[in-house]
C-alpha cells in the first residue's frame, strides 16, 4: 500500500493526489456501510460527495487567504427593523474526532441576544460541521421565540444547499434538509453567504466550543472569548 502511495505521489500533482485520497476514503466508508449496516451507496454518489468535500476545502482555503490579507477588517451589517441576524460557523478537531459549533444572534443595534457553543463527537469533516451548525443555529433562534431571521454563514456549499431546497442523502445534506424544515417555521427568513472576516465572531465561538465539556448557551450576555469584539 505504501509503495502504491509513493508511486501516486510521484505521478500526481497535489490537487489530483488530494482527490484520490478523499475518494478512497469515501470508498472505504461505503465498504464499511455495506458490511456492517447493509446499506448500499451508488458509486456516483461517492464521486459527488468527494467533489463536494474538495470544493469545501478550496473555499475554506480561499477564505483563510482573504482573512490573512486583511485580518482586522470585520464588517457586520445590521438586519432590518424587527429582524435578527443569526451567524453560525463550524470548527473541527481531526485528532480528537470532534466538531465545534458557534452561533451568535444579534438585533438591529448589534446587541447580542444569544450565543451557542456546542461540542459534538462527530466525524471531523468541515462540511459536516458547517451543515450541523446551521441546524443548531435555527433551532436556537426558534427556541428563543424569534420570527424573522437572517441566517448568515461563510460556507458557500451550505448556504447554497439551504436556498436551493434540493433533497440529498449524505449526512451533511440531511442536516441541511432538516434546517430548511425549521426555517419554514419562521414568519420570514433569509440565508446569506458572507466571507470569513464578516463571520469572525461565530468562528471564534466555534473554535472555543472545542474546549468546553458539552454545550453553553448564553442569553443577553457576551462570552469572554468574543467580549473584545462586541
Amino acid at each position: 500500500m505504501l509503495t502504491l502511495f509513493d508511486t501516486l505521489t510521484d505521478a500526481l500533482n497535489q490537487e489530483e493526489l488530494q482527490e484520490f485520497v478523499i475518494t478512497a476514503r469515501r470508498i472505504w466508508w461505503r465498504r464499511n456501510s455495506f458490511i456492517f449496516k447493509k446499506g448500499f451507496t451508488h458509486p456516483n454518489h461517492i464521486v459527488r460527495e468527494a467533489r463536494t468535500t474538495l470544493n469545501m476545502m478550496a473555499e475554506k482555503k480561499t477564505d483563510q487567504c482573504n482573512t490573512q490579507a486583511s485580518p482586522t477588517v470585520i464588517h457586520w451589517k445590521a438586519p432590518p427593523v424587527d429582524w435578527y441576524k443569526v451567524n453560525w460557523d463550524g470548527a473541527v478537531d481531526k485528532v480528537k474526532g470532534l466538531i465545534g459549533i458557534g452561533v451568535v444572534i444579534r438585533d438591529r443595534s448589534g446587541q447580542v441576544i444569544a450565543t451557542l457553543r456546542q461540542k459534538e463527537k462527530l466525524y471531523p469533516d468541515p462540511l459536516l460541521a458547517e451543515s450541523y451548525g446551521a441546524l443548531q443555529a435555527v433551532k436556537l433562534a426558534r427556541e428563543i421565540g424569534l420570527h424573522q431571521v437572517i441566517l448568515e454563514g461563510d460556507s458557500l456549499q451550505v448556504t447554497k444547499a439551504l436556498v436551493e431546497d434540493r433533497e440529498e442523502l449524505s449526512s451533511s445534506s440531511m442536516f441541511c434538509n432538516e434546517t430548511r424544515h425549521f426555517l419554514k417555521l419562521f414568519e420570514k427568513w433569509e440565508v446569506t453567504h458572507v466571507r470569513r472576516n464578516v463571520n469572525h465572531i461565530a468562528h471564534l465561538l466555534a473554535k472555543n466550543a472545542l474546549s468546553i465539556s458539552d454545550q453553553i448557551v448564553t442569553m443577553e450576555d457576551t462570552p469572554s472569548c468574543i467580549a473584545d469584539l462586541i
